[in-house]
């Protein structure tokens, strides 16, 4: 997985900057289109979120993360389920109207991770009913909504994290490790990414550009994570999805 990584980001990078030869961009037809850029970005998240969701365990330790507790990896699979549907929005034809069903089906997937924090259900099933609600019965709705959901519920999990999953009863007997602090803080993160483009779409910007944006904002956590974020067992491996969407970005945006 790890050997798999590296390839992905340095060969998509390499792939996406690099110039092409006139006879290629006539073979292609013009080089990576739009649709390329954006794909190569929803499949490895994609790919790295089911992953983090089937395997815990072996999510943290492609990032030589050996230690863990129950805590931290059910909220793993959290991070997971939240990447999975940024992914799916990211390919959606219409992102603005599946986000909510996304976001309930997101919820849906980490709700086993109230047992090992021996947390009530019911708060997260009532959010899954509002968000079904609001993808079937409430259609007209302003897109803002949504979108102020996703960045509302990202912040909380992003910049308070402990008091968010106390809120939620997800303290544990034993209390919130470092490493599941830190790891609820990506699922804050994958929410804050999937608020980004959708604000951006809402906004009235072309799918394309909302991607760049969010490739950027992925980076700059990236970074933040690596050099500040990050517990002290953590390698330097998440610097390859630094150079995967950082590469995505540039030819994004440009």
């Amino acid at each position: 997985m790890r050997t798999a990584l590296l390839v992905l980001a340095l060969g998509g990078a390499n792939a996406i900057s690099a110039p092409r030869s006139k006879a290629a961009l006539q073979l292609r037809g013009g080089g990576l289109d739009d649709l390329d850029v954006v794909q190569v970005g929803a499949a490895a998240l994609g790919a790295a979120g089911l992953n983090q969701w089937i395997s815990p365990k072996a999510s943290f330790e492609v990032y030589g993360v050996t230690k863990t507790d129950a805590s931290a990896l059910a909220l793993r699979r959290g991070v997971g389920a939240w990447q999975l549907g940024l992914a799916y929005l990211l390919t959606a034809e219409n992102p603005l109207a599946a986000a909510p069903l996304v976001s309930a089906a997101s919820l849906l997937a980490i709700v086993p991770n109230c047992e090992p924090f021996d947390a009530p259900k019911e708060p997260i099933l009532a959010w899954i009913a509002l968000l079904v609600a609001m993808g079937t019965k409430f259609t007209d709705l302003s897109p803002w909504v949504i979108t102020g959901l996703y960045l509302g519920n990202g912040v909380m999990s992003y910049f308070f994290t402990e008091e968010t999953l106390k809120m939620y009863g997800c303290s544990g007997k034993k209390g919130l490790s470092k490493l599941g602090v830190a790891t609820q803080k990506l699922s804050g993160a994958m929410m804050l990414f999937s608020g980004a483009y959708l604000a951006a779409l809402a906004a009235g910007k072309e799918p394309l550009e909302a991607f760049g944006i969010t490739a950027a904002l992925i980076c700059a956590h990236v970074a933040i994570f690596v050099f500040h974020g990050a517990p002290d067992d953590y390698n330097k491996l998440p610097l390859a999805w630094l150079a995967l969407f950082g590469a995505l970005a540039f030819k994004a945006l440009s």
